[in-house]
């Protein structure tokens, strides 16, 4: 079957919104013929690049508001592809999912909508004409879509306007892959952790994932008594993912965290992007990884599954889709968001009592609830079924 992509963001942009679809296209393109439309978010990416079995082609943008671009290539060149194709996929959010929707409805193409979040936009009175103009394509791009694809119903049926769908929503977990540790990099993240408490952070650093709130929730930990046999030196953050320029949008928040990070002198590293391996290696290096997302830009948060499945326990925030990895795997403690008390408590509490919240049958339970083969049989089957 040959499949059309769209997405405003894609690799090399590191997010669950793009690690997502890779991981099913690298799967999905040993038995269908798949083309990734995207744009250049960085000038220097190649135009077009074949990886894992797909292509992906990157085009041009004339203008970035907020997160978003606007770009009259994305419809030439979905125009020029799209009779050539089976079956169009979409990636949400995205501000052209309107027109590309009506383009493959004219075309009599079957729409997939991969569902990832809702957008909430904070800022000036433009962001919010953006915000509104953004989920106004998304409601009528889920309307003239065939299936759409859903991390979880806790998720969507906080959402009143969903109810709408009800018929075309097809839930699965996302694809979460278990990989190797990378030894050299263990070993090197344990010599720099030595005797300190490292609570991590994997993902973007970006505002709706309320890292201001884990600074302060660790600015007010109390040290606890001797963990594996000696007190413990001091605590530190650890982040692992892209953070400042790399980050679109979210420059001046990263400044913000900084600034907050060194007026509390609370020691922390910034580890950049990692590899699968390396990112299992920070995993199983952690005490414990904390997700303190403030607002429904946040639908899930994989690395928190990607975490459980390497044997660390997390918190979460009480947020619809967010808190059901520990609803499901009981690896960890869920907090209201932005409470800042709660955060403190519960980092101090797994620190107390960490082999309550991970050990062998609860790390085991959910390697077996996000079983990767799971996701792709749904696609498969999925795919077969249009």
């Amino acid at each position: 079957m040959k499949i059309l992509f769209f997405s405003p963001y894609f690799y090399p942009y590191t997010s669950g919104v793009t690690t997502y679809p890779q991981k099913i296209f690298s799967y999905l393109s040993k038995k269908n013929l798949i083309e990734v439309l995207t744009f250049k978010y960085k000038k220097k990416s190649k135009t077009e690049e074949k990886i894992n079995g797909y292509k992906i082609i990157r085009m041009n943008y004339w203008l970035q508001i907020s997160k978003g671009f606007v770009s009259p290539q994305s419809i030439f060149n979905f125009l020029n592809k799209i009779n050539k194709q089976d079956l169009v996929i979409l990636n949400q959010p995205n501000f052209e999912g309107f027109l590309l929707a009506i383009i493959a409805k004219i075309f009599g193409k079957k729409i997939i909508s991969i569902f990832h979040c809702q957008v909430f936009l904070e800022g000036n009175f433009l962001t919010k004409i953006v915000n509104f103009m953004l989920n106004a394509s998304m409601k009528t791009q889920l309307y003239l879509s065939d299936k759409i694809v859903v991390y979880t119903r806790d998720y969507v049926n906080s959402l009143p306007y969903f109810k709408m769908f009800y018929n075309k929503i097809l839930e699965v977990l996302p694809p979460i892959e278990k990989s190797v540790a990378d030894k050299n990099f263990l070993n090197k993240l344990l010599g720099l952790k030595k005797n300190n408490i490292w609570i991590g952070y994997a993902g973007r650093i970006s505002s709706e994932k309320g890292l201001e709130y884990l600074i302060d929730a660790v600015h007010n930990i109390v040290i606890p008594a001797p963990i594996r046999g000696q007190a413990p030196a001091g605590i530190q953050i650890i982040f692992a993912g892209p953070y400042g320029k790399d980050v679109a949008g979210e420059n001046n928040y990263y400044n913000k965290i900084i600034d907050l990070l060194r007026k509390y002198n609370i020691k922390h590293m910034f580890l950049g992007n990692l590899t699968g391996k390396q990112l299992s290696a920070f995993y199983k290096s952690i005490d414990v990884l904390v997700l303190p997302s403030v607002n429904q830009t946040e639908a899930f948060g994989m690395v928190q599954a990607e975490a459980m499945i390497s044997g660390t326990p997390v918190i979460a925030s009480n947020l619809p889709g967010v808190r059901i990895s520990i609803r499901l795997t009981k690896m960890g403690i869920i907090v209201e968001p932005k409470n800042v008390t709660q955060l403190s408590q519960a980092i101090e509490n797994i620190l107390k009592n960490g082999n309550k919240f991970s050990n062998y049958r609860l790390t085991k339970k959910a390697n077996d609830i996000f079983d990767i083969k799971k996701t792709y049989k749904f696609y498969n089957q999925l795919i077969s079924s249009l």
